[in-house]
């Protein structure tokens, strides 16, 4: 593979620099000797500082009286930071997200897909009840169908693509709510930062209209403005033609939808996205994040990286240099009202609300809302939050969260991401619904909600 100075042209990213002999390390953004270094550490290098006991968010949220008693940088160390993975399909960016993770003490968080807006917390998939609408809009699209046809099903493909903008803010938000509340670094595959080269290509592709692009450009503006932008971009990089080679190869074992797939068979459009807007991407996330790129076409060595990762200065102090300024807030109170903003699931939910009502591709008419979520609630555990569903075991309780006015704890993350609005129901219509599938699930049958 040729060397990125060659294909970019020298300097089109900072700090890039031919490398010699068997390295595979592609670009790096320069040292700022102007400070001390402050790394991350790995388990190997026997410099792992001990964290504070963590908060645990997740049971008891975080709000302005916790704040009072509980600090937030106290549980700061070298490894309280975010690493993002990035690169094209099937290069294994899972296996290494998950390597660094372990071997830097961080949470891994997986890459988000369309199972996980199907599929509720219970393990049940809304998909199974394509069958029963009227309204082809109301059936699913995921990558699947996607990969075998990308403009079918009426707008299916503007509609997963803002799923999927969606699903990825909320898991960033939950990195960040995890760095604040526990100190714990997080290593996750892709971001939210990166979604839009995907909506880009798409559109240039004519697979989603143009409305569809404005409202999620939209969108992005308005919820990525509170945010921290991540410590670290790690990209994998690789050929086209060896992608497309590695997509063919798992087509014939784990990912038959993606065989003759009319998207990865389509040279132009992959090239578009990986060696145009993502390398753009790149380049302009190098301005307020670290970034390595490696040539990751047969693989690479998780030890190397972090030996990489170990030699990077990922905190700089001085006001004017854009590197890494998102987690400079200075004094512990910004610190804490950061926390705040990042521990609140619902108030980053409604920071994604605004004036755009010309996307006729994703909005559904007042009968196809009706119908959704008629069905939407026939789902177990659909019809009561998580941890009260008394038809899954559940016993209804009170959450500590909810006593203190939280959110974001687990019941808010395992919430559905499909929205779901009781006002649409019957209370009539809905007692006759649980004493049907209670009949059906005493008699045995193995679908006993889908009806």
């Amino acid at each position: 593979m040729a060397a990125l100075a060659s294909r970019l042209g020298h300097g089109s990213l900072p700090g890039l620099a031919a490398l010699k002999g068997s390295a595979k390390l592609l670009a790096v953004t320069p040292y700022n000797n102007k400070v001390s270094k402050a790394n991350i550490y790995s388990k190997t290098s026997g410099m792992l500082e001990e964290r504070v006991k963590p908060w645990n968010y997740e049971k008891w949220g975080f709000n302005h009286f916790m704040a009072l008693w509980d600090g937030t940088t106290k549980r700061f160390n070298d490894n309280s930071k975010l690493i993002c993975i990035e690169g094209p399909p099937a290069l294994d960016k899972t296996k290494l997200a998950e390597e660094l993770a372990d071997e830097l003490d961080m949470k891994y968080i997986p890459g988000v897909s369309m199972e996980d807006f199907y599929i509720n917390a219970y393990g049940f998939d809304i998909r199974e009840l394509d069958h029963l609408y009227k309204y082809p809009r109301n059936v699913s699209f995921d990558e699947k169908k996607f990969a075998q046809n990308p403009t079918g099903q009426e707008g299916g493909c503007d509609r997963m693509v803002l799923s999927l903008f969606y699903l990825r803010f909320r898991k960033y938000v939950e990195a960040l709510s995890h760095i604040f509340n526990t100190g714990q670094g997080v290593v996750m595959e892709k971001s939210v930062y990166s979604d839009y080269v995907f909506v880009d290509a798409a559109y240039k592709m004519g697979w989603i209209d143009r409305t569809t692009r404005i409202l999620i450009n939209k969108m992005k503006v308005q919820m990525l403005a509170p945010m921290l932008r991540p410590h670290l971009v790690i990209y994998l990089d690789a050929p086209v033609d060896v992608v497309q080679s590695k997509i063919r190869a798992r087509a014939a074992t784990t990912h038959p939808w993606e065989k003759n797939s009319p998207v990865f068979e389509n040279t132009a459009y992959l090239d578009m996205l990986y060696e145009d807007k993502y390398k753009s991407y790149i380049k302009a996330a190098s301005i307020n994040s670290r970034v390595l790129m490696y040539d990751w076409s047969e693989g690479g060595d998780t030890e190397v990286v972090v030996e990489d990762i170990e030699r990077l200065n990922l905190d700089y102090f001085d006001k004017y240099d854009p590197l890494c300024k998102d987690w400079r807030l200075h004094k512990e109170e910004n610190y804490t009202r950061k926390r705040l903003e990042v521990s609140s699931a619902q108030w980053n939910i409604r920071n994604s609300v605004l004036d755009y009502y010309d996307c006729h591709k994703v909005d559904k008419t007042p009968d196809e809302s009706i119908e959704f979520q008629m069905q939407a609630f026939k789902v177990p555990g659909n019809r009561f939050a998580w941890g009260q569903n008394v038809e899954m075991g559940e016993s209804i309780a009170l959450r500590l969260g909810s006593f203190f006015g939280n959110s974001n704890t687990e019941a808010d993350m395992k919430s559905p991401y499909y929205h779901l609005d009781a006002s649409f129901i019957d209370n009539d219509v809905f007692e006759e619904w649980r004493k049907m599938s209670k009949e059906k699930k005493a008699s045995g049958q193995e679908k006993w909600w889908q009806f």
